[in-house]
């Protein structure tokens, strides 16, 4: 019962520390960290940035208007004199509206929309990166503090174990050496648990870096549990809802449409013009107002071939970015079969390790008893209790890793809880 007891304990580790009022929840753990993430904040800029592109491609289609104002005076050589007059414009006001540009105007604008949807796929990439940093470094906590416990439990199994030799040692019915080994065991597991608790320290501080915090967190709660992947039946499907894949394939948009914006240069402009304003000569003498209105065309008849290069280069452009989404769309489904594949893996390797702990530990029970009754050798013993601590270790381990593989297969998704959370509204 007494092993029972202790293996249970082994299963729990860190219980007792995730119960503390004062650790993060995961939850908590996010609020932070959006509140607080540069990254996040840099990101969002350049998002809000690539919308005033928006606007400022958008304002080829409106009529722009500026205001002007000027004062002159001159002088004329008359018979060895220089007399001087005024020239002066109070004010003018001035239109110009484009009428066409070779559709130039309308492939800047959708050339800036395809940028901005670049700039969103980006921006939750950014998040799923920020989201999985922040995810490793609450899992290592989670890990630390059950390590702490775990070997802790283990020193307190060590010690246990020292004091029944010795009373078999005292008794006569167990040599030196094995109370030497023992005695040398529990040193080790003492030395474990101060290695455990520098690492706990560690993550406590990491995962704040993690939220944008200078003091360390007191801790995390929760415990190491990650969930079973779904089955990888559409591959392609999936692959085609990565951030990787929708930039390269925006990217393609905006190099088309930069071809037509270059294009247009080769086309006739017309535009609209007029211009209403005051003004006064000749000493102001003369006062009046004035207005003019017209159209006006031109077109490019020779540039030196350099429209022509423009246009040959920005073809260039087009097959590199249709180039570079053939190659990323290979890329990506590799990558994401390997990813699954190891999230997967971690998963059914926790199952089995976690069958082959229940083994030892049945085992340590049996071994335990018998070893007190001298039906059982020290050596066979000690090797079945070594078994269970190190089987103990490993199950936690794999626990870890399925959690950060987890954390893995999501970021390669491009999945975070704040975007989710952002397409909900």
């Amino acid at each position: 019962m007494k092993n029972s007891l202790t293996v249970a304990i082994f299963l729990l580790a860190g219980s007792a520390l995730a119960s503390t009022n004062d650790f993060l929840s995961w939850e908590q753990c996010l609020a932070r960290t959006e509140a607080q993430s540069s990254e996040l904040v840099s990101a969002r800029a350049a998002v809000r940035e690539l919308e005033f592109g928006v606007a400022s491609a958008s304002a080829g289609f409106l009529p722009q208007i500026d205001a002007k104002a000027s004062y002159g005076i001159a002088g004329v050589e008359a018979g060895g004199d220089w007399p001087t007059s005024d020239d002066a414009t109070i004010g003018s006001l001035n239109l110009t509206q484009d009428l066409f540009s070779g559709f130039g105007n309308i492939a800047k604008r959708k050339r800036a929309m395809a940028q901005l949807m670049v700039g969103q796929e980006q921006f939750r990439q950014t998040q799923a990166d920020v989201e999985q940093r922040l995810r490793l470094a609450y899992v290592d906590v989670l890990y630390a503090q059950d390590l702490v416990e775990l070997t802790r439990k283990i020193a307190e199994r060590r010690s246990n174990n020292v004091r029944l030799i010795q009373l078999r040692f005292d008794g006569g019915r167990e040599n030196a050496g094995s109370l030497a080994r023992s005695k040398a065991q529990l040193s080790q597991s003492e030395y474990e648990v101060r290695q455990a608790e520098r690492s706990l320290t560690y993550s406590l501080r990491n995962l704040a870096a993690a939220m944008g915090e200078m003091e360390p967190v007191e801790g995390g709660s929760g415990s190491l549990q990650a969930d079973h992947p779904q089955e990888l039946n559409e591959l392609e499907m999936l692959m085609k809802q990565t951030t990787g894949y929708l930039i390269a394939e925006t990217q393609i948009e905006a190099s088309r449409q930069g071809l037509k914006v270059t294009r247009s240069d080769r086309f006739p402009s017309v535009g609209l013009s007029a211009r209403v304003g005051a003004g006064a000569s000749d000493g102001w003498d003369q006062w009046g107002g004035f207005w003019s209105a017209g159209l006006n065309a031109s077109i490019p008849l020779f540039t030196g071939g350099r429209n022509r290069a423009n246009v040959a280069a920005d073809k260039e452009k087009v097959i590199q970015s249709e180039m570079d989404l053939s190659d990323k769309m290979n890329s990506l489904m590799a990558s994401l079969q390997d990813q699954w594949n190891r999230y997967i893996d971690a998963v059914e390797n926790e199952a089995s390790q976690k069958e082959l702990f229940d083994a030892e530990t049945l085992r340590a029970e049996i071994s335990t008893a018998k070893y007190k009754q001298g039906l059982l050798s020290y050596e066979d013993w000690d090797i079945i209790e070594s078994n269970l601590i190190s089987q103990g270790k490993t199950h936690l381990q794999r626990r870890r890793t399925s959690e950060l593989e987890q954390a893995r297969w999501k970021n390669a998704l491009g999945w975070s809880v704040w975007h989710v959370m952002e397409e909900g509204e």
